[in-house]
């Protein structure tokens, strides 16, 4: 079906018109009936702002810059917040980034939405904006760095690192075992670990009331002093322990004593083993009998006297008594 040039040109500026709608209202959020409240924010550099930069109150869109214009100390940004969403006014402000190359937002951040909020006509003073950081401040501060380093020192580092690691697999693969056993057993005794911790964060927390620091100070200056003493008392202890060398000598009396008196344990060991075993079953019954020696102690002690005398006691009956 084909149209005339007329019916071409009246489609072309309805499509036109319909494209412009949809901009205006769908994307740039554009809308004539819409209530806002109108902000200006001062700011020393504008970031990367844009007349149509989106605002956010925690990563929400809540408004746009709706424009840009130069003072004499910076830039006046106009900012139109949808009053749907009332921003606090204590909130933090930063301007950020969708991606190290994307475009810039202004972003609200505040720790509780509550009152109050920001009126409309409200002027935000240049300082209660974050500090603004844009990718060509950071690649100037890159260009800075690199040119203050010394190729010939970097040099020198990576070869002396690559030295140190060079030919010496074994030991790094056993740094990387024992660092894998550290872990495995902060992991498994992380409980333990942590009383600890606890313990001697309760042992440490009222030093400073009992002076420890001083004390310890005090030590350290009188510990030099009394190691010659120490020193001298380890000799000392060193010239005794060689004293009873040769006193007794494998002829001395006391060691054929000893030995003589082995001799009889070992000889007498067999006999009394089975005259244990003969007598034990007549002495089973009577391992069920306890005696009271203390009882026994405490009336030896009141019969008989250190004098060699005798305590008799007699009762009398009653009845013979006057």
């Amino acid at each position: 079906m084909k149209f005339s040039a007329r019916t071409t040109l009246v489609i072309l500026a309805a499509m036109t018109l319909l494209g412009a709608a949809y901009m205006s209202f769908g994307v740039l959020d554009m809308s004539p009936t819409k209530q806002v409240t109108r902000l200006t924010l001062l700011l020393n550099a504008s970031g990367g702002l844009m007349p149509t930069s989106d605002v956010t109150m925690r990563g929400i869109k809540v408004g746009r810059v709706s424009d840009i214009q130069t003072t004499n100390t910076g830039l006046a940004v106009s900012i139109e917040l949808d009053r749907a969403h009332p921003v606090p006014a204590d909130s933090p402000i930063s301007i950020e980034n969708l991606s190290a190359a994307g475009e810039q937002y202004i972003d609200f951040k505040p720790k509780l939405i509550a009152p109050p909020y920001f009126s409309d006509g409200t002027v935000i003073p240049a300082e209660r904006v974050a500090p603004i950081v844009t990718a060509s401040d950071l690649l100037a501060k890159i260009n800075i760095l690199f040119t203050a380093l010394n190729l010939d020192q970097i040099h020198g580092l990576i070869n002396d690192v690559s030295g140190a690691f060079a030919g010496n697999d074994d030991t790094i693969d056993s740094l990387a075992t024992t660092a894998g056993l550290t872990a495995d057993v902060i992991q498994d005794d992380k409980a333990l670990l942590a009383t600890l911790l606890n313990n001697v964060s309760t042992l440490t927390t009222n030093m400073g009331d009992i002076n420890a620091g001083q004390v310890i100070s005090e030590t350290g200056h009188q510990l030099p002093h009394s190691i010659p003493a120490f020193l001298n008392l380890i000799h000392e202890i060193e010239k005794f322990s060689y004293a009873g060398i040769g006193v007794i000598g494998p002829d001395d009396a006391v060691s054929v004593l000893v030995a003589k008196l082995g001799e009889y344990l070992d000889m007498l060991a067999g006999p009394l083993g089975s005259f244990a075993t003969v007598l034990q079953p007549a002495l089973a019954p009577l391992h069920d009998i306890k005696i009271d020696a203390g009882h026994w102690l405490d009336f030896w002690e009141s019969t008989f006297n250190d004098t060699g005398g005798v305590r008799v006691q007699l009762n009398v009956p009653e009845w013979h008594h006057p």
